[in-house]
């Protein structure tokens, strides 16, 4: 009797650990099918999905070291990436590392869109040090997390995710990979981010001091377990399709030891 129910506990185990291996492959799939750019920044703007969406160098950005290896570090003073065009999108989120080290108190951008025409994104961190949000035509056209990027976050990094859906009439602010607040639309409009600036705005004087790292975009509306994953891995994980965890090996092997044990 014990030995059945070691054996049948022991194969509940193995299905529990295969099942999440491939949850964790499906929810990796999603994500790398719908990156229209990426940047991680290891000492070059390349972006890493298939779309050519590179960036370029803006000022004088140096490499430091990042989050997951490098990240740009932007002086606050005319530094940057410029990202090219992109098509219109009805759902998008994006998401990034930053990690602000100056400025408190002062517009700075984390990415927007050059000039400020309709459907225009712009990210960027307010003078009261909310991070927000703005759709430009969209009713309200600026929304607001309620985290404060003040003095007291100073110096520590941050994940920022965006989720828009104009179907939905919503933005959600994720902070961390959980859920920080929420805003509504009465009317809105595709969502435009390029051509842009990661750090800085083509109006100027609103330049980003800090860092920045793992910047994606993506053409839809990710859900709380696809930020949770943006959130933990690197880009450079999320878009191979590799996972961190070995699950079907590992369930494999645990199998093979049972068996022979008993």
């Amino acid at each position: 009797m014990l030995k059945r129910l070691v054996l049948v506990t022991s194969f509940s185990l193995c299905f529990m650990l295969i099942s999440a291996q491939i949850i964790g492959f499906a929810e990796i799939r999603d994500l790398k099918d719908s990156a229209v750019a990426a940047w991680s920044f290891e000492g070059n703007f390349k972006d890493m999905t298939d779309n050519g969406n590179d960036g370029k160098k803006l000022g004088k950005t140096t490499f430091v070291a990042g989050k997951f290896g490098k990240a740009i570090s932007l002086s606050g003073k005319g530094d940057g990436v410029i990202t090219p065009k992109l098509a219109p999108m009805n759902e998008v989120t994006v998401a990034h590392w930053s990690k602000c080290t100056g400025r408190i108190g002062a517009w700075r951008v984390l990415i927007n869109v050059d000039g400020w025409q309709k459907g225009a994104v712009h990210h960027q961190l307010y003078p009261d040090n909310r991070i927000g949000w703005s759709i430009h035509t969209n009713t309200p056209t600026d929304v607001q997390a309620k985290l404060l990027i003040d003095d007291k976050q100073k110096g520590k990094w941050h994940h920022i995710a965006i989720v828009y859906s104009a179907g939905q009439k919503n933005v959600k602010f994720y902070i961390n990979g959980e859920l920080n607040s929420e805003g509504k639309y009465t009317s809105v409009g595709p969502a435009i981010l390029g051509p842009a600036r990661i750090g800085s705005w083509d109006g100027g004087g609103r330049d980003y001091e800090g860092e920045i790292d793992e910047f994606a975009i993506f053409n839809t509306a990710l859900s709380a377990t696809h930020i949770k994953s943006i959130a933990t891995k690197s880009l450079a994980t999320i878009l191979s399709g590799d996972t961190s965890v070995d699950a079907v090996g590992k369930a494999t092997a645990v199998w093979a030891k049972i068996r022979a044990v008993y």
